[in-house]
Formats: structure tokens, sequence, C-alpha cells
């Protein structure tokens, strides 16, 4: 009481989960967002304001002159928190531009508030990319370990080249792939299978409900109303299995993922870390599987090539080519991946595909 902290935070969703969990704490906490009325949105800038506790806001919130003025004249604005820092540096290559003006709004703060940023997946280039973009060039690093020995990592290659009269398709490869993983689950917990296109979601999500599976999909081309009763079935175990672009999963805090499989190739090692992240949050052992073929490289390359400057195709190709590594690589994943945090690898797992095929 008696201090505003603002939290940049990039979802409506994830604000209002983490709005609601602090309420039930008895923590003043409130949403700033478009989906309130003019009257709403006067009614709460002016009572966080005024009386002080957690305001989120996505970034865009910054826009509007109101809201900037008022955060501007507030004497008890004393902290700003900047969530999934790593956008930063992609609001670079068009891609949340918002993120980038964030460091220009603190500096136009009368009295300089305490920042702080925060993110699962930061190279050592990102965070000083971070540190400039917010203006905080000598800000303390606090890293806790990237490694979570819960987690077991597989990668497998399923190219299908040589098809013949008779032989399944590539695709039918994959789909028989992750049912082979879904045979597995025990029906304990719940699953995401991260797919690349909107199609494939669609495709897979068909296949595996005439098998009977209790599936939901979820992609950024469904309306806003699907997308919330698609996610709150999967949160409350009604539909367990979730087929999704990487649309889903940002901020979803749900503990009991235990497998999270990759039907195909993310688009970069970053991406694939921090979906990978969202297994086995409440410490019990998980499975994460990616299945990819060779071209898949092919298409993402494609795909991150269409837009933007010739630097940042770059920066993304670079962040592909690191995941590219990372299938390639006979070493300990875990490693591998510490390696591309700038973190000093630990010692071998002993419990990754790769670790394992030498000592089977």
């Amino acid at each position: 009481h008696g201090s505003l902290t603002l939290v940049i935070s990039p979802l409506k969703a994830l604000q209002l989960d983490q709005v609601e969990s602090l309420r039930s704490k008895g923590i003043r906490a409130a949403v700033l967002n478009s989906d309130l009325s003019a009257t709403e949105h006067r009614d709460v800038l002016e009572d966080m304001t005024e009386h002080g506790g957690l305001l989120y806001l996505a970034p865009e919130q910054l826009r509007s002159p109101a809201v900037a003025e008022a955060l501007q004249s507030c004497p008890i604005l004393t902290r700003i928190a900047v969530d999934e820092a790593h956008i930063l540096p992609q609001a670079k290559d068009d891609f949340r531009k918002a993120y980038g003006k964030v460091g220009s709004f603190i500096h136009s703060l009368p009295h300089r508030p305490q920042v702080i940023a925060l993110t699962a997946t930061a190279t050592r280039n990102d965070v000083s990319l971070i540190r400039k973009s917010l203006g905080i060039p000598n800000a303390e690093r606090f890293r806790t370990p990237l490694r979570r020995d819960n987690l077991h990592l597989c990668i497998k290659n399923i190219d299908n080249s040589k098809i013949r009269k008779g032989k399944p398709s590539t695709e039918n490869v994959l789909f028989q792939s992750v049912e082979r993983e879904l045979s597995k689950w025990d029906e304990d917990g719940a699953v995401i299978i991260y797919c690349p296109t909107v199609k494939l979601v669609k495709r897979l999500c068909k296949w595996l409900k005439a098998r009977d599976y209790p599936v939901g999909k979820y992609h950024g081309k469904m309306k806003h109303a699907k997308r919330k009763a698609a996610q709150q079935a999967f949160m409350r175990g009604k539909k367990p299995i979730m087929v999704a672009t990487n649309a889903f999963g940002l901020g979803i805090d749900k503990p009991d993922v235990r497998l999270v499989i990759h039907a195909g190739l993310p688009l970069s090692m970053d991406g694939y870390v921090q979906e990978i992240g969202r297994a086995g949050r409440d410490g019990k052992k998980s499975r994460c599987v990616l299945f990819y073929t060779k071209s898949d490289f092919d298409r993402n390359k494609r795909t991150l090539s269409q837009s933007g400057g010739r630097k940042a195709v770059a920066r993304r190709l670079k962040r592909l080519n690191a995941l590219h590594s990372l299938v390639d690589s006979r070493k300990c994943l875990w490693r591998v991946i510490e390696k591309y945090f700038g973190e000093k690898p630990q010692k071998k797992c002993r419990k990754c595909c790769r670790c394992k095929s030498k000592t089977d």
C-alpha cells in the first residue's frame, strides 16, 4: 500500500490470471486494457495511481496520452516490472514495437523508478539488448539455472524421403509418431502438442479426435471467444490434450503438463526452450519430444525471411541455426542449450535421448 508497481505484460489472459491470483492473496491489483469501457478505464487508472498496488498493462497502453500523463504525474510510482523481457530484442524486428518504446517511457518519468526485467530465456546478447532498451546498463543480473532435471528431452528425425507406393506419407508418419507418444501417457496431467502451422493444428486435432483422444485446439486465427473456451477446457482438465501453434502457452501456468510434443520444428532455439518450459512445473517427471524432418528447416527459413530488413532476418536465422545445431548434435541436449544461453554447461544429464543412446 502507498506505492504503485507497474507490470508490463504482453497478454490479456496472462494479466488476468495473475491479477486474480494476487487478489485471492489480499494484494491490491488491477488490469488496464482495451476490454474496459472508457469509464472503467479511467476509474482503474485513478484508483491505482492514487492508492497504489500492482497495475498490469500491455506496453501498447503507454501510447495513450491519458495513461502516460497519469503515470508521469504519479508520485507513488516506484517500480516497473517488464515481464517476458525476451520480447524487447525482438521489437527491432517489427514484433510488438510498443515493447521497444518502454525504455523511452521510463526515461520520461520525472522520478526514476526501480526497474526489473524478467524472462525465462535470454542469451548474453539478449541481456545486453534488454539493458540497453530499458536504459539500465548497470543493472544487476540474477540468474537461476536453466536446466530442469525433471524434464527428459528427446529429439527424433522422422524423415520418410523414400516414400514408395503403399508407404505412409510424411504427415502420417508424424501423426503415428505423435500417437505412439500419447500411448505412453497414462492420462495423468495434461499434454501440449505444438504444430508449426494452423493447417497442421487442424489436421492433427481432427486425426486425434477420430481416435477418441480428449483434444482441443488453439491458434491465432480462432475467434477470441473460442480461444478462451479452449484454454479454459484445457486448464480445467476437460480436454487435457491441447494441439496448438506457438500462440498458445505464454504465461500458461498449469503445473501438471506431463508431455510436450513438437510435431515439427519450432522457429528458434528460444521458442523451443520457452515451450518445453511449460512441462513439469510441479517438479514431477515430464517428457518433451521433438519430431522433425530436414524439410522443416527450409520451411522455417522461408517463413523467417518473409519480412523485415536484412539484419532482422539475420537475427532470426541465427536463432533457427542454433536449434539446427541442437538437433544435429550428438552431445547432451541440456549442455547444448546451456551453452547457447551463456551458462556454463553442467555434467551430462544422462536422461536425454543423446545421453541414453551412449549408455544403451
